[in-house]
């Protein structure tokens, strides 16, 4: 290993000596290297501290070796003014640098997208399919955070992206992308057999299924007493989900039906018949004559051929 003196003295004879041994390899976890990261410095009191923290170039990007002639590091010393002209200086040929790094573990990532899916779907079953993670770097040693950019909106189902800064020790590194396929499953109302349009549903027409609801409409029923004594808009196949928009009240009067009208006033129940000026459901309002009256009255329908009247 060849030596480098400034002078003729040795560390051995000089009392509080300075003498500074590079090494051959060397890790840094900085943008710039100090002296301390690439060699031992044997000196004393704030002398030894000045030389350790002097700057003596730029590290290699992050992950990446770099190869730095002793001879060039040796120089930079002799450059300081305030260096001791006794100094030792000994090098290698050759220093090699890298630059620490650590990687995003792939589970991190996938973690904290299901956390964020959950978080937007509540008590809903979701699974995650196809999950994808695009623009993972290198990164300086550190505490390592990440910070989700993508606004919460909308509803989490079928392909969703998110955009997530990487920090290390609070200073940012960049985005990276992660993706995936969010699969919800709820319990929904469907036929058991092949259901005409008109039809009035029964208990035995219907049952819950668990489906996958992510490509599916959004106002699908969750419970059978819901479509019991329903009629059908449209014909249903066997197996079928059923849409709140499939299905109506079946008409209980008819436009020109007769029908009792029912009239409460104070503790009384007042009942008279009258002329169905109008079709309708179980609650509709509809317009009917009062056959005694002549009157136009309105009222809500409340059972077959029957309306309470209003006042």
């Amino acid at each position: 290993m060849p030596l480098l003196f400034v002078t003729s003295l040795v560390y051995g004879g000089v009392e509080n000596g300075v003498t500074i041994q590079f090494n051959s390899n060397a890790r840094v976890n900085a943008r710039e290297y100090l002296l301390k990261d690439v060699a031992q410095v044997r000196a004393s009191g704030m002398m030894k501290e000045a030389l350790e923290s002097f700057s003596m170039g730029f590290s290699p990007a992050i992950g990446e070796v770099k190869r730095v002639a002793g001879e060039r590091l040796a120089s930079k010393l002799r450059s300081i003014s305030w260096l001791p002209e006794t100094a030792e200086i000994r090098f290698p040929d050759s220093v090699f640098i890298k630059r620490d790094s650590q990687e995003v573990p792939g589970e991190t990532l996938r973690d904290l997208y299901h956390d964020h899916i959950r978080e937007r779907l509540g008590d809903q079953a979701f699974e995650i399919k196809d999950f994808k993670v695009r623009g993972l770097d290198l990164y300086p040693v550190g505490e390592m955070t990440f910070s989700i950019r993508t606004p919460r909106q909308g509803k989490a189902k079928g392909r969703v992206s998110l955009h997530v800064d990487v920090l290390v020790d609070n200073v940012s590194h960049g985005r990276v992308s992660v993706s995936g396929r969010v699969d919800i499953y709820d319990t929904v109302l469907c036929s058991t057999r092949n259901l005409s349009r008109g039809g009035i549903l029964q208990p035995g027409d219907l049952c819950l299924k668990r489906l996958n609801v992510s490509k599916i409409s959004d106002n699908y029923l969750t419970r059978i007493d819901r479509g019991t004594g329903m009629r059908l808009k449209q014909n249903v196949k066997s197996g079928g989900y059923l849409r709140a928009t499939m299905l109506e009240n079946p008409p209980l009067v008819k436009k020109g039906d007769n029908v009792t009208l029912v009239a409460f006033k104070g503790g009384m129940r007042i009942k008279a018949t009258g002329i169905a000026g109008q079709a309708g459901g179980l609650g509709d309002q509809i317009t009917v004559k009062n056959i005694t009256t002549g009157r136009i009255v309105s009222g809500r329908i409340s059972g077959r051929q029957t309306v309470d009247v209003f006042f």
